[in-house]
């Protein structure tokens, strides 16, 4: 019995242990589930939850907490529908009512609070019942999925689905009913996609291009549009802007297409298409076409009008040439002052005749722009002393004041072209002079600063009739005076405004009017002005002072020229060129007159350095100055001479000058004064200006030129001259000082005539008849002609000029000839 019950024990106690292990593991298995169940809502973004078979929290929820923020008293029992929404509440509450009264799953969406963002977000609320053996509800399990970003995605994909399906819808709109043609082709060059512009170009419906060949739809066109697809499939570079010609359509006419070709490069980094635009621009091209034409018309209507303006030019001046040569010589025989004044009215309208062709012909010259400024340093207070010294002799006649001051300091020197800026001027102020009956003419010089430019101002105000406002809008047209009356009671051509107006734009500048009827006008003129850190400013007193006490308080300008100094003395000399070398010049010296000469003819034989200037003494040993002097001059040396003496008696000036010097200085040099007069003659003088003040001043000293004043010997010339009346005046007048004169009228008795008569020098007139007096010298020259020969002609163009040098003239003479100029260059 013991035993019996031991046995009992024992096994008593072994399933005891047994259930005791096993109560452990599944203890230790739902630890381990209860682990991995908190791990996976400490994990998750959703909310996973439990509550009882009523629908409410029993206990805590970890994952709800986390997400919404709600503390266990505020998530306890029903609280957890405080989390969501308030507009989803009530809708939450009904659905989750009817799926725990039925035992149905749970679905809803709506808001519900996120602690961490401070928002409402997007969710999907699911639940389930778990139910036990006998169905009923043990608890139940949901979870809260937030799909905000998830619907925001969505949205912002379906409205770029939207804006994409528009733009696809919008691109397919332009590209079809775009009026440009457009396709796009395969790597066979097969259609894969063609608009109806293009369609139409090709004459054939969209659905038939479609599958085919470029080749085969454009047959006509496959020899310029095939290589140019295979080009850019070739090299994926695109072809743009090519204009072809052709005929698409058989039997149309020709058109041309402005084409470009790009290419369309696939992942893999070849071309697969090609897309092509094309634009119809045959309109574009007929147009361009007619404009050509139109552009060739108005070229040969501006050739045809500067040849007529040259050969009126030349037609005018032929006949001026006698009227002023026989008035010349009439002047010579006339001793009764009525009859001489006579003449001099002959003499001054010709003159004012040849002032008007100048006008026009620098006016078309401008206009072809052929006309170019020159731009070398001016002294400007000289500049405005030279013109009121011109212009008073004009208000005296007029008897009206002329009143020429400087407001402020103006610059001493200033970069610019100084003829240009003369003529300009006095346009303005004859044209002031000209209009004011009384009161006065103001001619007014400053320096302003405008837009942080210096700019020379030059006003000219007169107290004249003034000009209306109508009037002063067509003030600078050529040809314009403002109405008819004006020019029945002034004259002139209406050319003086446009004229400078033009000229001032050349030179950077502007000019303006002011001024109305019964007030009085001002016109204005600006010039650009070197910066003022390169200037010196200075206030003019505009005194007729000499030229050497003027230059004397200067500072000595900068020179680029080919000096020449003759002295005996090498004192002189070594001084001379100090100062010029001082200031660039490049200096070579003689101490005589005959190796001068022989430097002058070595210079002139070699084509080296040309002589620019020569700077003579007068008294020198073997031969001096007046002596070198004359035999430059004979020999045809035409740049500036000035002469260097130790006397200043005025005979001993005028003697200089009477034998061909330009200008006169007295020693001791002066370095300033001696470096400014090289600098006029070599910078601010034209060689026409130059030759002008050389007749000027032959003329006002009445030099009557025989050949024993001159030492002239007889010479042999051959006038060629069509107009008799002209060839009859140069016989006259050149037969009148001892020349030996045959007169021809044509070219090819000039070329016979040159063979037979020998003629030391030859006129020839550029317009004969049969043969063009260019191609006259030419044969001359060619066959062998060695004499001198001029041309004469009535036109002076540069290219006229080249063409006279080229050909062999040794100079180019425009009529009229002045006849002092004519025997010069005859003696010379």
């Amino acid at each position: 019995m013991s035993e019996s019950r031991a046995n009992e024990a024992s096994v008593a106690d072994e399933r005891l242990a047994q259930e005791i292990e096993r109560r452990l593991r599944q203890e230790d298995s739902a630890q381990r589930l209860k682990a991995r169940y908190e791990a996976l809502l400490l994990g998750t973004r959703s909310i996973v939850w439990t509550t009882d078979p009523e629908g409410q929290f029993v206990e805590p929820q970890i994952s709800w907490q986390r997400y919404t923020g709600q503390s266990w008293d505020q998530h306890a029992g029903r609280g957890w529908f405080d989390a969501f929404h308030p507009d989803d509440r009530a809708e939450f509450r009904e659905l989750w009512h009817l799926a725990v009264s039925q035992n149905s799953n749970f679905r809803a969406q709506g808001q519900i609070w996120h602690d961490q963002s401070g928002e409402f977000r997007l969710f999907i609320a699911e639940a389930v019942p778990v139910l036990d053996s006998l169905g009923n509800v043990i608890e139940w399990v949901g979870t809260v999925s937030d799909i905000h970003e998830q619907r925001v995605a969505e949205d912002a994909l379906r409205k770029a689905e939207v804006e994409s399906n528009r733009q696809k819808h919008e691109l397919e709109t332009l590209y079809d009913s775009a009026p440009v043609g457009m396709s796009l082709v395969d790597r066979n060059q097969r259609f894969l996609r063609i608009n109806q512009a293009m369609a139409s170009m090709n004459g054939l419906p969209r659905e038939e291009h479609l599958g085919r060949r470029v080749a085969d739809v454009v047959p006509q066109l496959e020899k310029t549009i095939v290589p140019i697809y295979e080009k850019v499939f070739n090299t994926a570079e695109p072809a743009l802007n090519l204009e072809l010609k052709g005929c698409r359509i058989r039997g149309k006419p020709q058109r041309w297409w402005l084409c470009s070709y790009f290419p369309l490069i696939g992942n893999d980094g070849n071309v697969w298409a090609v897309s092509s635009i094309v634009q119809d621009i045959t309109r574009r091209k007929v147009h361009e076409q007619e404009l050509e034409k139109a552009n060739q018309l108005a070229l040969q209507a501006n050739l045809a009008k500067s040849e007529f303006l040259a050969n009126m030019s030349h037609e005018i001046r032929t006949p001026m040439t006698a009227i002023l040569g026989y008035a010349e010589l009439l002047m010579r025989h006339l001793k009764n002052p009525d009859n001489r004044g006579t003449v001099q009215i002959i003499q001054r309208n010709g003159e004012h005749l040849l002032h008007l062709i100048n006008d026009i012909l620098d006016l078309s010259r401008i206009e072809a722009g052929k006309l170019e400024v020159r731009l070398h340093t001016c002294n400007l207070p000289q500049l405005i002393v030279d013109i009121r010294t011109l212009m008073q002799v004009r208000a005296d006649e007029k008897k009206i004041d002329f009143v020429v001051r400087c407001e402020g300091p103006i610059p001493q020197f200033f970069e610019t072209d100084a003829a240009r800026v003369r003529q300009i001027l006095i346009n303005l102020i004859g044209n002031a002079i000209k209009f004011t009956d009384r009161g006065s003419v103001e001619f007014v010089t400053r320096l302003v600063n405008l837009r942080s430019e210096p700019m020379l101002e030059f006003r000219v105000i007169d107290s004249g009739p003034g000009i209306s406002e109508s009037l002063q809008k067509r003030l600078f047209e050529p040809f314009s005076q403002g109405d008819n009356s004006v020019h029945r009671t002034f004259g002139g051509s209406g050319l003086g405004l446009a004229i400078s107006k033009r000229l001032v734009g050349m030179l950077g500048g502007e000019i303006l009017l002011e001024g109305s009827s019964e007030k009085g006008t001002t016109f204005t003129a600006r010039v650009p002005c070197d910066p003022l850190a390169k200037i010196d400013l200075v206030y003019p007193t505009l005194q007729e002072e000499t030229r050497q006490k003027q230059r004397s308080e200067v500072i000595a300008r900068t020179l680029d020229c080919n000096v020449l100094i003759v002295d005996d003395r090498r004192e002189v000399r070594h001084i001379g060129q100090s100062f010029l070398e001082s200031a660039g010049a490049t200096v070579i010296a003689a101490q005589d007159g005959q190796q001068a000469l022989d430097m002058v003819d070595k210079s002139t034989k070699e084509g080296g350095n040309a002589i620019d200037l020569i700077v003579m003494d007068m008294q020198m040993p073997i031969m001096d100055g007046y002596q070198a002097t004359d035999k430059l001059r004979k020999q045809g040396f035409a740049k500036p001479i000035i002469a260097l003496t130790a006397n200043a008696m005025k005979g001993d000036r005028e003697r200089c000058l009477g034998l061909g010097c330009d200008d006169y200085l007295t020693k001791p040099i002066e370095s300033v004064s001696f470096i400014e007069m090289v600098a006029q003659y070599t910078q601010d003088i034209s060689d026409e200006e130059l030759l002008q003040i050389r007749l000027r001043r032959a003329t006002a000293a009445d030099v009557s030129v025989t050949p024993s004043t001159c030492h002239r010997r007889e010479a042999k010339i051959l006038v060629v001259d069509d107009n008799a009346d002209t060839a009859s005046l140069m016989r006259m007048l050149l037969c009148a000082e001892g020349h030996d004169v045959q007169v021809v009228g044509d070219g090819k008795t000039a070329l016979r005539k040159a063979k037979t008569f020998l003629p030391d020098v030859i006129l020839l007139d550029i317009g004969l008849p049969d043969i063009n007096g260019f191609e006259v010298g030419e044969r001359l020259r060619k066959q062998g002609y060695s004499g001198r020969m001029f041309a004469v002609s009535g036109h002076g163009e540069a290219d006229d000029l080249k063409r006279s040098k080229n050909i062999g003239f040794d100079k180019h003479l425009v009529k009229p000839v002045p006849v002092n100029e004519l025997l010069r260059l005859i003696d010379s």
